[in-house]
Parts: C-alpha cells; structure tokens; sequence
C-alpha cells in the first residue's frame, strides 16, 4: 500500500470515531431565561390598505401604490369598488364587490365616487354607491376590512353598510373564508 492510501484508509477508519463521540460537551436541558421576548407593531390607521380575494378565498392586503392619493378613508373604500389594479389581477386577486353604476364603462369608467364614512368609535358607517342587498359574505368582508385598516378603535367597531337601496347590512371582516 502507498502512504497514500494508508492515510485515507486510516482517516476513513478515525473519521466515524471522531463522530460518534461529539466534541466531549455534555447535553444540557432547557435553561429558563425569563419570558419571550415581545415586539411592538405599529397599529396606526393605513388607508392606503386595500382587501381583495385570493385565488384561495382569503382575504389579503394590497398596499394601495401612489401613497399621495388616499386623503382619507372613504375615498379608499370608493378605490376599493373600482377593483384590483394590473399587478394585483396578474397576481390572481379578484374582487366581489361589483363595479357601482357610476363606474361602468357606459357611464365612463374610472369615474371615482368617494365614499361617506362615518366611524363614532363604536360603529362604522359606509355609505356606498350601490346597493348592499346582493352583496356576498367575501364582499362584505373586503369592505369591512378596507374600512378597519383605516380607523383606529379598540376594541374593533361595528360595520354597517348602507346602499342605494335603502338597506343597511352588518359587516365583519373575516380573512379567511367560511369552511
């Protein structure tokens, strides 16, 4: 045998040794150190966060992009009616709410309609530009959420959605969908 092959015969045989017997430290089991450690979250109102559907059926924030052109939180939720924007469609966000009459494209669409909203911090009032009877459960929980990003209150408020028809429908924003 070559020095060679003696050394890698003498490594190959060392080497499951030197493994099965560690670096000579002895285990030890949990060492108590005091509580977890927490982390404070900015929880300020963003009414620049808009809820759409995922392909999954969750709800999920979209950052509204130009951060100049949310003055308040009506004229969001009237963002929030005209739909996803390009990126948010090729991501696979959809919306349920549909497009008020003043946004089809007969009336000329892109016609942006704010939205009143009233909020007492017990209760949040949107009054929208179309009627809330036919509204979905996905819906009403994208308005719902859109509108509680954008107010602060604790505990979270009641949403009241109030239509053109007249009728006025409790809203709760659920951001996963109802098994």
């Amino acid at each position: 045998m070559t020095r060679v092959r003696r050394a890698a015969a003498a490594f190959a045989l060392t080497l499951p040794l030197l493994l099965a017997t560690g670096c000579g430290i002895a285990t030890t089991g949990v060492v108590e150190s005091g509580r977890a450690g927490t982390v404070k979250l900015a929880t300020a109102p963003d009414p620049g966060l808009l809820y759409f559907i995922a392909p999954d059926g969750a709800l999920v924030p979209v950052p509204v992009s130009d951060r100049m052109q949310r003055p308040d939180s009506g004229f969001t939720i009237g963002m929030l009616l005209e739909g996803p924007n390009e990126t948010a469609r090729e991501a696979g966000l959809t919306s349920q709410i549909p497009l008020p009459d003043s946004m089809t494209p007969e009336s000329g669409a892109g016609v942006r309609r704010p939205v009143k909203v009233a909020a007492d911090g017990k209760t949040i009032r949107l009054v929208l530009p179309l009627p809330v009877g036919p509204l979905s459960g996905p819906a009403r929980s994208q308005l719902a959420c859109t509108a509680l990003a954008a107010v602060t209150a604790s505990p979270a408020p009641e949403i009241v959605l109030i239509g053109t028809d007249g009728k006025e429908q409790s809203a709760t924003c659920e951001t996963r969908p109802a098994q």
